[in-house]
């Protein structure tokens, strides 16, 4: 049984719960035709968790969350998760703290870490119990860091050097309570401090309790407001310290007894408070309500834990089961597939007189936006089709809408179909217009119709057209008629047409909408990308000069001189130089925008129709900033490990095939961000662009380097900060100082040795030379000598003698000559009665004796057969006839040996010439001849 106390508390925290359900859905229900562009990320973005308890941003711009798996870091575009495999004690990470020196603290459910830029490091972990969570971390005005944890009461840290507990409040120390759920330091420096029971404030080291006289519940958050308020959020709603006790705090019964989940600071002096199941609320410093954001305007889940403002102004949700909402702008509006509006796939938007928006679908007919409410409109109400292409209000408000199946009209609530029956040369209309007569233009599959009085006028190709589909009709400046159609551009003046296509310069043939701006130049959105065109020369941007995809596909002038541009991948926003694209990311409801639904209302919002709903934007609407971004070298690695980008780094060459991994921090326009990168050594080198986050490099040379790497958004301005790293490549070994220098040693003494060895071998050389050359002289000398020797007799031989006495210039040079002839006797019978080898004895030892017998200076030579020669050059008759007589006492003692013992004698007859002057004409060989004969 409960008691009569506990009863009514129940029955009060129920009636308090229904009256807030029946107030929300009443809020939902009124408001489900519209959401606003909130952004989600969930785990199929990367998001660890569904579950976000916190929501930091820190000095480099990276947005940190808190889940129970671990803690995200968010660059806009990429989630890195951390967790127990780096370095937190637990995956379950209630609060994060950004000290005021950037560093980052985590409280897990197993202790307190810090982050080094890396990894997460585990604090004081030879004294926190395995057993006690952290749930609240804060930082003081004098640098250390106080933390609530459940078991150990509050802690006080200096974080200098070693971190070191320097104060502990808890049951040991006379504390009430080991159990500590909030923190929060106030204006004038106290420690304020709430458990399950009570709040307590703490300055220089002493605490009191602070009387409470609202709903006893636990006190889950603790917040200052600008003007000194301290509100405490709890399971029963806000209480409020009046100056002596915490008392319940009026919002007007807004958030009577609503669990309160978190108190944030908002834009200027605005308060989020964060609740379960009832989302999140914005009060200005008046405590009027501001926002109130749930599921039933676009918020993924009502149970928000925090709410935070990132420096872009950015507006961060973590829920408690639908992952992390990003809200850039309340701007825009966002209609969805819902029960008034089945078919989101939106082809033609149009507003009446009375401010009522007509949506045509693809399929579902038509949905009528009056003041707030979606009314539905199908062939079952009387309209020729449920497909519907386009839309428009005649010149007495009437609506009328093409479809499938030719074009129906509404008037005094009834439905009114043309078709082909009446006149209109095609079933499918794809675009109407209003004339300046108050005719209607028709553009249909098969020619131009324009309706007028009840009776079709109707152009086709045998007019002129280039073709019989007809996309887009568009009545200009001076009452001219330009045609978009499915085979280029056609301009119809005075019932004639002039056509251009892709071989003027068109970018495509297939034109989806047609502008012209105040300038009088058209602009076209083709299927090809976007082209203007001034009556002579067409110009062309596609997706290399910006735009985000080249189907264009309607276009809408801007408040401000712009064009907006709907493609099939999100709006860009045209200033003539830069495009701005806006995509799901920015507040667009789905990025595929259809062809010609786009639309410009009498307020100048610009409405989209979408595959998957509607945007409007407001026309206060101004996209997200395109600032540069920061950007942030992340990572360098080689092939075997990631390199430290906090000091200079000298790798070998084979380490040099280097992976760079990079960033830039945009959470509006991520998908816009463009990079250029650069590695430089002591000669600066060209920028290179990339849209890439991570490049590689290979096989650099050996040199000093520096990488550096900048980010834009769009074609806007860089950012002059770059992200820079230094390194070095250490040349091969045997590119090095010292090896050079070894290799200098040793190509000077391999010279010295060389040329020494060269040297030598010269030497060895010129003797062999010479040897081979004194050996050849003595080969040619015995050659000279065999040629002018006998080889039996060794003595001269004729060619000898002819060749001496040639040699002389004259005969007198001889003069006196004396030329002496000696025959051996009967030397024929000598050969042939001993034989021919007795017979060249005979001959040898005949030239010997005569060599023996003729002086020094004259020339013997065997003349031929048995007959020698003796040549005395200069002798005097005298002396010649003592040579005669002298050869002829020798001849007798020529006695030879046979081989039998016998004894041969041989004698030898001479005659001589003594020649004294050539008066008779006789040359010495005629002399020679004369001597033999003698």
């Amino acid at each position: 049984m409960y008691s009569k106390q506990k009863l009514n508390l129940i029955i009060n925290e129920i009636s308090a719960r229904l009256y807030c359900l029946f107030i929300l859905t009443f809020i939902t229900a009124s408001s489900q035709a519209q959401q606003l562009p909130f952004a989600q990320l969930s785990i199929a973005d990367g998001l660890e968790d569904m579950v976000v308890f916190d929501i930091q941003q820190d000095d480099y711009g990276f947005l940190w969350m808190t889940t129970r798996t671990g803690v995200n870091r968010f660059d806009g575009n990429q989630f890195w998760t951390y967790n127990r495999d780096h370095g937190l004690q637990h995956n379950l990470v209630r609060d994060l703290l950004k000290a005021s020196n950037g560093d980052l603290w985590a409280a897990t459910e197993a202790g307190l870490a810090r982050f080094d830029g890396r990894q997460f490091q585990p604090i004081l972990t030879d004294i926190w119990p395995n057993n006690v969570p952290c749930r609240a971390v804060i930082e003081s005005q004098d640098g250390t860091i106080w933390v609530a944890t459940y078991g150990m009461g509050i802690l006080q840290i200096d974080t200098t050097g070693s971190p070191k507990i320097v104060r502990q409040f808890n049951l040991e120390n006379n504390f009430p309570s080991n159990n500590v759920r909030s923190l929060m330091q106030a204006q004038d420096g106290s420690i304020w401090a709430g458990d399950s029971n009570q709040v307590y404030r703490i300055i220089d080291g002493q605490f009191e309790i602070i009387d409470w006289h609202a709903t006893p519940s636990e006190k889950r958050v603790i917040f200052q407001t600008h003007d000194g308020s301290i509100w405490v959020g709890t399971r029963q709603g806000i209480a409020v310290y009046d100056g002596s006790a915490f008392v319940p705090m009026s919002f007007g019964d807004k958030l009577k007894n609503l669990a309160i989940n978190g108190i944030s600071k908002g834009d200027g002096l605005n308060v989020w408070v964060s609740t379960r199941d009832w989302g999140a609320f914005k009060f200005d410093e008046n405590l009027q309500l501001l926002k109130h954001l749930h599921m039933g305007n676009g918020l993924p889940d009502n149970s928000v834990n925090h709410v935070f403002h990132d420096s872009e102004n950015n507006i961060w949700f973590g829920t408690y089961g639908g992952g992390v909402a990003r809200l850039s702008t309340d701007d825009v509006l966002n209609w969805k597939a819902q029960a008034e509006m089945p078919n989101p796939n939106v082809y033609a938007i149009t507003e009446d007189d009375n401010g009522c928006v007509w949506i045509g679908t693809n399929g579902d007919g038509i949905s009528s936006l009056c003041d707030g409410k979606l009314t539905h409109i199908t062939t079952e109400d009387g309209l020729s089709h449920n497909k519907v292409l386009t839309s428009l209000i005649d010149h007495n408000g009437v609506p009328w809408f093409g479809t499938l199946q030719g074009v129906t009209y509404i008037k005094d609530n009834r439905f009114y179909t043309l078709d082909t029956t009446d006149g209109l040369s095609g079933p499918v209309v794809y675009h109407m217009a209003l004339a300046s007569d108050n005719s209607i233009w028709m553009a249909t599959n098969n020619g131009l119709n324009k309706y007028h009085h009840g009776q079709f006028d109707v152009y086709d190709q045998t007019d002129g057209l280039p073709g019989n589909r007809i996309n887009r009709v568009y009545q200009g400046k001076d009452n001219q008629i330009w045609l978009g159609t499915s085979g280029g551009l056609s301009l119809m003046k005075d019932g004639q047409f002039t056509n251009w296509d892709i071989s003027d310069g068109l970018a495509a043939n297939f034109i989806n909408d047609i502008y012209e701006d105040q300038q009088g130049l058209i602009w076209l959105a083709t299927n090809n990308g976007l082209s203007s065109f001034d009556g002579e020369q067409f110009k062309t941007w596609t997706t290399a000069e910006g735009l985000p995809h080249n189907n264009t596909t309607t276009i809408l002038p801007g408040n401000h001189d712009e064009l907006w541009i709907g493609t099939s991948r999100g709006v860009a926003i045209f200033d003539g130089q830069t495009f701005t694209v806006i995509t799901s990311r920015e507040g667009l409801v789905f990025d595929l925008v259809n062809r010609s639904a786009g639309y410009r209302d009498q307020e100048g919002n610009i409405w989209f129709g979408t595959g998957e709903g509607i945007s409007r934007f407001d026309s206060s609407f101004e996209p997200g900033s395109s600032q540069p971004p920061p950007v942030h070298l992340l990572s360098v690695k080689n092939e075997t490990s990631q390199l430290d980008l906090s000091q200079h780094v000298t790798l070998n060459q084979d380490e040099s095939n280097l992976s760079f991994n990079f960033t830039a921090i945009s959470f509006q326009r991520a998908p816009d961000v463009n990079f250029r990168y650069r590695l430089g050594t002591a000669s600066e080198s060209n920028w290179r662009h990339t849209r890439l986050k991570e490049i590689q490099i290979n096989s650099l040379a050996s040199g000093d380097y520096t990488f550096e790497v900048t980010a834009r958004i769009g074609n806007g301005e860089w950012n002059p900060n770059t992200s820079r790293f230094n390194f070095s490549v250490a040349p091969p070994f045997w590119l090095t100082p010292w090896f050079l220098l070894l290799m200098l040693i040793l190509m000077v003494s391999a010279i010295f040795y060389r040329s020494r060895r060269n040297h030598q071998h010269a030497l060895h050389l010129e003797l062999l030379v010479q040897e081979r050359t004194q050996q050849l002289e003595e080969v040619n000398r015995g050659l000279d000598w065999m040629a002018n020797h006998d080889s039996l007799t060794r003595l001269s031989n004729r060619h000898h003698v002819q060749q001496i006495i040639s040699s002389y210039q004259s005969t007198d040079e001889l003069l006196p000559l004396g030329i002496v002839a000696i025959d051996i006797d009967h030397f024929k019978q000598v050969n042939d009665q001993y034989g021919h080898a007795f017979g060249d004895l005979a001959l040898e030892k005949f030239a010997q004796l005569i060599q023996n017998t003729v002086p020094k200076g004259h020339m013997t030579a065997r003349w031929g057969g048995e007959e020698f020669l003796i040549i005395s050059p200069q002798i005097q008759l005298n002396k010649l006839r003592v040579l005669v007589k002298n050869i002829l006492e020798q001849c007798p003692h020529l006695d030879l040996l046979t081989d039998e013992g016998e004894r041969v004698s041989l004698y030898c007859s001479l005659g001589f010439v003594h020649l004294t002057n050539t008066s008779d004409n006789m040359s010495v060989a005629k002399q020679i001849e004369k001597a033999i004969q003698l």
